[in-house]
C-alpha cells in the first residue's frame, strides 16, 4: 500500500503496546498522516484525540482472501472459535462498510490467537520492514 491509500484506513493500536504516552493500546482509530522518513503513523480516535505511533505498533486487517478462503483445504484457525472469528471477520469485510470493518477489528483484537492470520502492521503494509541479516 502507498501512504495515500492508508489515509482514512481503520486501524488497531497494538493491544500489548507498552509505555506509550497516549495510552490507547487496543483502541481503534483511523490514519490521518503517514510520516515515512520517521516511520510514524498519526492516528485519530472517535473522541477527536490524535496520537503518533511507530509503524510497527499499528495494525490493519489483511485482505479477506488471506484471512479466510473456504476453497482452501487448510485454515488459519487453531480452534473452532478461531475458525468462527475468521469467518465473521471475512463476512464483515465482504460488507465493506466502515462499521463492519470496525467490528472486524474488534473481533480480531479480542482473539490474540488469530492476530497472525488477520492483522498486518502498517510497517509491513508500507514495505518498510527490511530483511535484516546478521553476518560476520
Amino acid at each position: 500500500m502507498t501512504d495515500q491509500e492508508l489515509l482514512g484506513t481503520l486501524v488497531l493500536v497494538h493491544p500489548n503496546l507498552e509505555d506509550h504516552p497516549a495510552g490507547r493500546e487496543g483502541h481503534i482509530g483511523f490514519i490521518t498522516y503517514v510520516d515515512r522518513p520517521e516511520n510514524e503513523v498519526y492516528v485519530r480516535f472517535t473522541d477527536e484525540a490524535e496520537a503518533v505511533y511507530p509503524t510497527d505498533a499499528i495494525f490493519l486487517l489483511k485482505d479477506r482472501e488471506k484471512i479466510f478462503c473456504p476453497d482452501k483445504a487448510q485454515t488459519n484457525a487453531a480452534t473452532l472459535n478461531d475458525y468462527k472469528d475468521l469467518f465473521k471477520i471475512a463476512m464483515l469485510q465482504d460488507k465493506g462498510r466502515s462499521t463492519d470493518i470496525w467490528n472486524a477489528l474488534q473481533i480480531a483484537r479480542d482473539n490474540p490467537g488469530i492476530w497472525p492470520a488477520t492483522l498486518i502492521s502498517a510497517e509491513e503494509s508500507l514495505g518498510l520492514r527490511s530483511n535484516r541479516y546478521v553476518g560476520r
